[in-house]
């Protein structure tokens, strides 16, 4: 098995949280619908491309932003709130004051596990299509490291232990599995599109997953990343 390993840095950046209105609310590190997502942009896919992935990183804190938030609003807002009505687009115009969390001083490193052909073209593409971001489009990331590795499945011990340094999201039952405590989300994965097509919603497949800042791995056979020495913990698609 090959996967495709990235190391970045973010100054700045928000993995907003679903059903965070008035107060937008951030992920410590990026979810998986956002590198789903992601990489599906930057290979071009017209078609869903199964994957999986590891998501490691640490950030240096949170900072609160005050930001005014513009959207275009239902048409009915005019009314009820008294919202402006732009006339070409048929919709209200609204502002708001919105305050925003923000990770900041952020470092990932992130696995890729897909069909390599593809895994191939994210690398060829990412750096030429446009400056790549993570999370809003002016999340921006700097591409440190991006090249394909061979993890290595090794067993440990209570003799032979491996330290978890990064914040990382596990599977629900690795971590489980390890005895390792965290914050658990039930995260968007992938939408089903010929719902969308219907509905124009996107219904998401979830996965449960903990999001684990320390610990260490006593027993059992996992893959790892041998320069790293961390934990690959792939999820998403078998």
């Amino acid at each position: 098995m090959r996967l495709l390993k990235i190391k970045g840095y973010q100054v700045f950046a928000n993995y907003r949280k679903p059903m965070s209105f008035n107060y937008w609310d951030t992920y410590p590190l990026p979810p998986l619908s956002t590198i789903r997502g992601w990489f599906h942009t930057v290979v071009e896919a017209t078609e869903y491309i199964p994957i999986a992935m590891s998501i490691q990183g640490k950030f240096d804190g949170i900072v609160q932003d005050l930001q005014t938030l513009i959207k275009f609003d239902r048409k009915e807002r005019v009314k009820e709130k008294g919202y402006p009505l732009l006339e070409g687009f048929n919709k209200a115009f609204s502002k708001s004051p919105t305050y925003v969390a923000n990770v900041y001083g952020v470092n990932l490193t992130i696995y890729l596990k897909a069909k390599e052909i593809y895994l191939q073209k994210f690398k060829e593409n990412l750096l030429k299509l446009e400056y790549p971001s993570l999370g809003r489009k002016e999340d921006l990331i700097r591409i440190d490291y991006i090249d394909f590795i061979e993890p290595v499945e090794k067993r440990f011990s209570k003799f032979k232990r491996l330290l978890i340094k990064n914040s990382m999201y596990l599977n629900k039952e690795t971590a489980d599995k390890l005895g390792l405590s965290g914050i658990n989300y039930r995260m968007n994965f992938k939408y089903d599109k010929e719902l969308l097509d219907k509905t124009g919603l996107r219904y998401f497949e979830k996965k449960d997953v903990v999001y684990v800042d320390s610990g260490s791995i006593k027993k059992g056979q996992f893959l790892t990343d041998e320069e790293e020495e961390t934990l690959i913990d792939l999820i998403g698609d078998t």
